[in-house]
C-alpha cells in the first residue's frame, strides 16, 4: 500500500507526545508499506540536512503581533479556529504536488487541526487521525487560563466546534486513541465513522534499568509543562496532594520532570520537597530512579503517553480515572486509580510503604504496556483502517487481516 501521511509537526526532535507517536507509526507502517510524510517543521524544530527521502518539510510560516492580530479578526469574522485554515493552507501546494507524483492509495491526515484538507481530498481515500477530541482541550487550557485570555479560549472553543462539524465529515473515517474521544466528535457529528486505536509505547526502549537506583521517597510527573492539561495537574500534585502524602511520609518528594516549565510550574518549585527540572536529555532514569509515577489528569483528552512509557518502565503507578483514557489498565492489578486528593495521596502512600505492592504492580503494568500497546499491533490496527477507506471510495467490502 502507498501511504502518504500529512501531519502538523513533523516526526523530529525535540519530542512531544505528538511526535513521538508519529515517528514509531511510521517506522513500523514501513515495513510492508510505501509511505510518504509531508509534515510542517515547528520553529523549535530542525532540518537534518541527511534526512530520507521519504519526507518533505514544510517550514511553519512565522508570526507576529500584526500577524496574530489579523488571525484572530478572521477567527471572530469567519468562526474558525485561528490556525486551522492557516496550517492547511501551507500544506495544501505541496500536497498537490504529493498526490500528483507519489499517487497514494491513501491519505492519512494528523491533527485535526488539519481537516480543512478534506476538501481537496474530497475523491480519494482518505483518513483524518484527530487523535482526541480538540475542543475538550481548547476547554481545559481555558480552565487554566484567567481574564481576557479565558474568554478567548472559551470562543476559541466555540469555533472549533463548529469546525469539527463542518470538516470532519469529509474524510471516509476518523481516528481517536479513546472511547471518550470518540464520543466526544459524536456529540458534535452523529454520522461521524470513527475508529478507536490506542496509542503505542517503545517498549524496548521504556525497559526497566535495574542498574538505576531507585530513590525510596520520590514520586515522578513527566510531561510536556507548558502544556495546560500538565500543568494543572502538577499544580494538583504539588498543592493537593504531597502535602496528604507528606503528612504520613515526612521524607517525600516530588520531581516534575519535562520541557518549557510554565511560570506556574516554575512557581512549584518554592514548596518544599518539589523540584521542576526542566527539559532532561533522557526520561527513563527519572521514571525508574523513582518510586512512584503519578497521574494525576483532571483536565484534557487523549491517551498519556507519560502513563504509558512509566507502566512500560515497569513504574508502580497512580492515576485518576480521566488519565486512563485509551487504556484498559486494571485498578489494583496493573496501577491504582484515585478520584479525589484523599484517594491519591492515599494511594501513594500505600504504594511507598509496600514494596511488594509496588514491584507487583510495576511488573503488571509492564506486562500491560508490552501485550496491549506495542506499535506492531496498532500499525496493524491503521491498516485496518486505511483499507476499510479504501473500501469506502471504490464501493466495494474492506479486506479485513
Amino acid at each position: 500500500m502507498r501511504i502518504l501521511i500529512c501531519a502538523s509537526e513533523a516526526p523530529l526532535p525535540p519530542t512531544n507526545g505528538f511526535r513521538l507517536m508519529l515517528t514509531a507509526l511510521v517506522q513500523e507502517l514501513r515495513r510492508s508499506h510505501e509511505v510518504r510524510v509531508l509534515a510542517i517543521l515547528s520553529p523549535d524544530q530542525r532540518a537534518d540536512p541527511g534526512a530520507e527521502q521519504g519526507l518533505r518539510l514544510v517550514p511553519r510560516r512565522k508570526t507576529s503581533r500584526a500577524k496574530d492580530a489579523g488571525a484572530l479578526l478572521r477567527a471572530l469574522v469567519t468562526r474558525r479556529p485561528l490556525t486551522a485554515d492557516r496550517l492547511a493552507a501551507s500544506l495544501r501546494g505541496p500536497l498537490r504536488d504529493e498526490l500528483d507524483s507519489f499517487v497514494p492509495d491513501v491519505v492519512h491526515v494528523s491533527s485535526g487541526r488539519l481537516a480543512a484538507l478534506g476538501r481537496p481530498l474530497s475523491n480519494r481515500p482518505a483518513v483524518l487521525v484527530a487523535l482526541d477530541a480538540w475542543h475538550l482541550n481548547v476547554d481545559a487550557r481555558a480552565l487554566a487560563a484567567a481574564g481576557l485570555r479565558r474568554r478567548l479560549l472559551r470562543s476559541e472553543s466555540d469555533r472549533v466546534r463548529r469546525f469539527i462539524a463542518a470538516e470532519y465529515g469529509r474524510f471516509d473515517r476518523v481516528v481517536v486513541v479513546s472511547d471518550p474521544d470518540r464520543d466526544a466528535l459524536r456529540e458534535i457529528d452523529p454520522s461521524l465513522d470513527v475508529a478507536v486505536i490506542p496509542n503505542g509505547v517503545d517498549v524496548d526502549f521504556y525497559a526497566p534499568d535495574p542498574n538505576t537506583a531507585r530513590d525510596p521517597n520520590r514520586i515522578v510527573f513527566t510531561g510536556l509543562m507548558s502544556y495546560a492539561p500538565n500543568v494543572l495537574a502538577a499544580e494538583y500534585l504539588a498543592k493537593r496532594i504531597l502535602p496528604r502524602v507528606r503528612a504520613t511520609c515526612p521524607e517525600a518528594s516530588l520531581a516534575l520532570v519535562g520541557r518549557a516549565p510554565a511560570p506556574r510550574v516554575r512557581a512549584l518549585a518554592e514548596l518544599d520537597g518539589v523540584t521542576v527540572t526542566g527539559e532532561v536529555p533522557d526520561i527513563r532514569p527519572w521514571l525508574t530512579g523513582s518510586s512512584v509515577c503519578a497521574c494525576p489528569m483532571i483536565s484534557g483528552t487523549g491517551i498519556k503517553n507519560k502513563l504509558l512509557e512509566a507502566m512500560a518502565c515497569g513504574m508502580p503507578c497512580v492515576a485518576t480515572p480521566l488519565a486512563l483514557q485509551g487504556l484498559r489498565a486494571t485498578p489494583e492489578r496493573e496501577l491504582l486509580v484515585g478520584r479525589t486528593e484523599e484517594e491519591l495521596a492515599g494511594a501513594i502512600v500505600r504504594l511507598l510503604g509496600d514494596e511488594e505492592l509496588a514491584n507487583s504492580l510495576g511488573r503488571a503494568a509492564r506486562a500491560h504496556a508490552c501485550a496491549e500497546h506495542d506499535w506492531e499491533a496498532v500499525a496493524r490496527a491503521y491498516e485496518q483502517v486505511y483499507r476499510a477507506a479504501c473500501a469506502d471510495a471504490a464501493g466495494t467490502a474492506p479486506i479485513l487481516g
